[in-house]
C-alpha cells in the first residue's frame, strides 16, 4: 500500500466516525425536537387553555349563585347579570377556538369532547335564560322593603334554583368535570413528554461521551499505525544505507511493504548485491 493510499485510509475512517457521531446525534436530536414540539405545543398549550376554559366555566357558575342571591336587589341582580353574560360569550369564544383547533394541537376526539362542552354550556345559557326572564316579569316581589315580597322572593330563588338543577348538573359533568380530566391527561403527557426529553438528552451525552471516547482511541490506532507503517521503512533503509557506507554489506534492503519505498529499496538492493559481488571479485584477485 502506497503511502497517499494509507493516508487516505486514516482520514476516510476518521471522516466515517466522524458522520456516524453527526448522524446519531441528528437522530436523538429529531427525536427530541419532536418531544419537545409535543410538550409544548399539543400538551403545554393545550392545557392552559382548558385550565382557562375550567376557570372561566367555574367562575360563571359562581356568578350565578350570586345572581340568585341578589335577586332581591333589582341593581345588584343586573350587575351580577352583566358579569355572566361577559364570562358566558368569554367561554362561547374560547370553545368555539377549540373547535376551530386552528393551532392543530387538539386530536379529533377532542373536538368531539369540545363540541359536547358546547351543547351543555347552550343548554345551561338557555336555563339559565328562563330563570332570568321569570324574574324580569316579576319586578313587584323584589320590593326589598315588604317582608312578604322578600319571602316570596326567596322561595323564588329556591324554585329557580331546583329549576336549574338538571342544566347545572349536565354543564357540571360535562364541561368542569370533562376540562378537569382533559387538562390533568395533557398535564400528565407533558410530564411524560418531559422525561422522555431528559431521557434523550441523556442518551445524547451518553452517545457524545462514547464516541469521543471511541475517537481517541481511533485516532490513537491511527497515530501509531499509519506513521510507523510510513516511518518503519525508511528507517530500516536508512540504517541499511548507513552500514553499507560503512562497508557492511550483510543488511539487505527491505521497503516494509510500502510501495513508494519498494522501487528504491530494489535499486540499494541491486546496488548493494553489485556492491558485494565486486568485493568478492576484488578479494579474489588479490589472492
Amino acid at each position: 500500500m502506497t503511502i497517499r493510499n494509507k493516508l487516505i485510509l486514516g482520514f476516510s475512517v476518521l471522516l466515517a466516525f466522524i458522520l456516524v457521531q453527526g448522524a446519531a446525534s441528528f437522530f436523538y436530536g429529531s427525536r427530541t425536537q419532536g418531544l419537545v414540539d409535543t410538550a409544548v405545543n399539543r400538551n403545554f398549550i393545550a392545557a392552559t387553555e382548558v385550565t382557562d376554559l375550567l376557570a372561566s366555566a367555574q367562575q360563571l357558575r359562581r356568578q350565578e349563585k350570586e345572581y340568585l342571591i341578589y335577586v332581591g336587589n333589582v341593581d345588584g341582580r343586573n350587575a351580577v347579570l352583566k358579569d355572566w353574560n361577559a364570562t358566558h360569550a368569554r367561554i362561547l369564544g374560547q370553545l368555539e377556538a377549540m373547535v376551530a383547533n386552528s393551532k392543530g394541537i387538539y386530536l379529533p376526539a377532542d373536538s368531539a369532547a369540545f363540541t359536547q362542552w358546547k351543547g351543555a354550556l347552550d343548554d345551561y345559557q338557555k336555563g339559565f335564560a328562563r330563570i332570568i326572564e321569570g324574574f324580569s316579569y316579576d319586578v313587584s316581589m323584589l320590593d326589598e322593603g315588604d317582608t312578604a315580597g322578600g319571602s316570596q322572593t326567596y322561595n323564588k330563588a329556591v324554585r329557580a334554583n331546583e329549576e336549574l338543577r338538571p342544566v347545572v348538573e349536565r354543564f357540571n359533568t360535562v364541561l368542569i368535570e370533562g376540562a378537569t380530566k382533559l387538562a390533568r391527561a395533557r398535564a400528565d403527557e407533558s410530564a411524560l413528554a418531559y422525561q422522555r426529553i431528559r431521557s434523550n438528552f441523556e442518551v445524547v451525552d451518553y452517545v457524545n461521551i462514547g464516541f469521543a471516547v471511541a475517537g481517541l482511541l481511533l485516532a490513537g490506532v491511527l497515530l501509531a499505525t499509519i506513521p510507523a507503517s510510513i516511518t518503519r521503512p525508511l528507517d530500516s533503509l536508512i540504517e541499511s544505507a548507513d552500514k553499507m557506507s560503512l562497508g557492511d554489506l550483510g543488511k539487505k534492503f527491505e521497503a516494509g511493504g510500502v510501495k513508494d519505498f519498494e522501487r528504491l529499496a530494489a535499486s540499494l538492493e541491486r546496488m548493494r548485491v553489485t556492491m558485494e559481488a565486486m568485493i568478492v571479485r576484488l578479494k579474489a584477485r588479490s589472492r
